[in-house]
C-alpha cells in the first residue's frame, strides 16, 4: 500500500528516463521452466520455454531509482492468442492476452508499479505455451482521465435511481462499495456466514439472478430473489444488483436450469434480428417475463444495478455463441423494451466486459451503458489490486464509464491504481479459505476505503 501512494505522488518527469532491458535468460527460473537456445548446440539466441503449469514462472529483480508506474512490454513468442500473469512482489497486476506471434514479437503489458530500489517482478503460467525472451520497462505515460456522465443512460430515470447513481460516481475512484452474491435464494447463507467472519459486517451490494424466471423453468417454483430483493433495499436499505443466466428461450437440453451454455442449446440468437422468426418471438416473452419481476422492485422505488449478458465475450453463453453484432442487438432490444415499451425507470445499466483488446467490438455504446464490469477469479492463492486489468479497460473505453468488479473470486487489494467502484464475491468465493482468507476477509471490511450497508444511510440528493 505504501508504494502505491508513492506511485501517486512522484510525476512522471522525475521517473528514470533510461528504458531496461532485462533477458529472461538471466531470470530466476521456477517450475519446469527452462532455457532455450535458436542452436542445438546452446548457442545464438536464448528464451525460456516450458510454461505449462501454475507452477511455472520467471522472476526477474527490477531495479530503479525512482517509484512510478512504469510501461512494461514483453518479447514472446506463441502459437496463438495467451494469457500471461504479472506480479509485482506479492500484487497480481492482472493476466494481460496477447496476441498470436510470427516468431518473437514485443507488445506491451501495460502499466506496473514500481517502488524505488528493487523489485521483484515475476511472469506466470495462465494459458501456457508462451515463450519468454526478455522484458523492457519505461516511464508511463499518465492514465486518462475519466469524464463520467452526470446522468443514467435510462430516459427520464427515477428519482431513486439518479440518487443511486449519483451516489456511485461521486464515490468512485474514493472509496469501493462490499457486495455479496447469494445463489440460493431459498436459504440463503452467504450474509451470516460474512457476518461470522467480520463480526458482524454486512456489504453494501447484495447480488442475485434472475435465472429461474425465465420461461424454460417450468417449475412453479421459482427462486425467490425477487422477494429476498425487495427484503434487502426495503428492511436493511442496501443495494441490489441483478445478473441473469438466462435459461435458454427453447432447444435447451435438459435438465433446462443449465441451458445457459452455449453447449447446451441450439437457439441461433443470430436470428432474433428478423421479427417474424420463432427466436424473436421467445426473446420477447423472456424480456416480458424479466421486466415483470423489474417492475416489481420499480414499484417499491428500489433501484437496480442491472448486469445483463455477462461474460458474452467468451461465448460460453448462447448470447455470445455468435459474436459481437449478435450480442449488441440483443442487449440494445432489451434496453429498448425494457425502457420505452415497460417503461422501466430504474435500472443502471451494467456491461460486463474484459480487458482484452477486442473488448470494444462487442460493447453496446456509450448510450446504454452506465457502468464497465469485468468479471476476475485470480488464480487460488493470489491476491492484488488487479490494477493492470483497471488500466486497460480505463483505456479501452476512454474514461467515459466507472469500473467495477462484477463478479471476483479473491477479494481485491484496495488501492488508488485501482479504484474498483464495487467489488462482489461469488457465492461460496467467501467460504474457500484457499481463495480467500478469513482474515483477508475481516481485514477487507475493516478498511476506511471499503463501503459497508451502514455506510449506506447518508441521503445523497440530486438537482430535479
Amino acid at each position: 500500500m505504501k508504494a502505491t501512494v508513492l506511485l501517486l505522488l512522484v510525476p512522471l518527469a522525475a521517473l528514470a528516463q533510461t528504458d531496461l532491458h532485462y533477458e529472461a535468460e538471466n531470470a530466476r527460473l521456477l517450475g519446469a521452466t527452462r532455457i532455450a537456445y535458436e542452436n542445438p548446440e546452446g548457442t545464438g539466441r536464448a528464451w525460456v520455454t516450458g510454461f505449462t503449469q501454475a507452477t511455472d514462472a520467471i522472476e526477474f529483480t527490477i531495479t530503479v531509482p525512482n517509484a512510478g508506474d512504469y510501461q512494461l512490454d514483453l518479447t514472446y513468442s506463441a502459437d496463438g492468442d495467451k494469457n500471461i500473469p504479472v506480479s509485482i512482489g506479492d500484487n497480481f497486476t492482472g493476466s494481460r492476452r496477447l496476441p498470436k506471434t510470427t516468431g518473437f514479437e514485443t507488445r506491451t503489458y501495460g502499466r506496473v508499479p514500481l517502488v524505488a530500489g528493487d523489485n521483484l517482478l515475476r511472469i506466470g503460467t495462465d494459458w501456457g505455451y508462451t515463450d519468454i525472451d526478455s522484458i523492457q520497462l519505461k516511464p508511463a505515460a499518465p492514465p486518462v482521465p475519466f469524464q463520467l456522465r452526470p446522468q443514467p443512460v435510462t430516459p427520464n430515470a427515477s428519482l431513486e435511481t439518479r440518487q443511486l447513481y449519483t451516489r456511485l460516481t461521486r464515490e468512485f475512484g474514493r472509496r469501493t462499495f462490499s457486495g455479496q452474491h447469494e445463489s440460493d435464494t431459498r436459504k440463503p447463507t452467504r450474509l451470516d456466514q460474512l457476518a461470522a467472519l467480520t463480526d458482524g459486517a454486512a456489504p453494501a451490494i447484495l447480488g442475485l439472478d434472475l435465472q429461474l424466471y425465465s420461461q424454460a423453468w417450468t417449475n412453479p417454483e421459482r427462486t425467490g430473489a425477487t422477494e429476498l430483493a425487495l427484503d434487502w433495499a426495503l428492511k436493511c436499505h442496501g443495494i441490489v444488483t441483478l445478473s441473469w443466466h438466462w435459461l435458454s428461450p427453447f432447444g435447451g437440453a435438459e435438465p433446462a436450469w443449465n441451458s445457459f451454455s452455449t453447449d447446451k442449446t441450439t437457439f441461433d440468437a443470430s436470428r432474433i434480428t428478423d421479427e417474424t422468426s420463432p427466436e424473436y418471438a421467445a426473446i420477447i416473452v423472456d424480456l416480458d417475463l424479466i421486466a415483470a419481476q423489474l417492475k416489481r422492485l420499480q414499484a417499491a422505488d428500489v433501484p437496480v444495478l442491472w448486469r445483463p449478458l455477462h461474460e458474452a465475450e467468451g461465448r460460453w453463453f448462447w448470447w455470445g455463441a455468435h459474436g459481437p453484432e449478435t450480442t449488441k442487438a440483443l442487449y440494445r432490444l432489451m434496453f429498448d423494451r425494457f425502457t420505452k415499451f415497460h417503461h422501466l425507470d430504474s435500472l443502471i445499466w451494467v456491461w460486463t466486459t474484459t480487458d482484452n483488446n477486442d473488448a470494444p467490438d462487442w460493447y453496446p455504446g456509450d448510450d446504454y451503458v452506465d457502468i464497465i464490469a469485468t468479471d476476475l477469479y485470480a488464480p487460488e492463492g493470489t491476491h492484488g489490486d488487479f490494477s493492470a486489468v483497471f488500466d486497460r479497460l480505463r483505456e479501452l473505453y476512454h474514461g467515459h464509464k466507472p469500473i467495477a468488479l462484477g463478479e471476483c473470486g479473491a477479494l481485491p487489494v484496495l488501492t488508488d491504481r485501482a479504484p474498483w467502484l464495487w467489488f462482489l464475491v461469488w457465492d461460496d468465493n467467501l467460504v474457500r479459505p484457499a481463495v480467500n482468507a478469513h482474515v483477508v476477509i475481516a481485514d477487507t471490511y475493516r478498511a476506511t476505503r471499503v463501503l459497508r450497508l451502514p455506510d449506506l444511510q447518508t441521503n445523497v440528493t440530486v438537482s430535479p
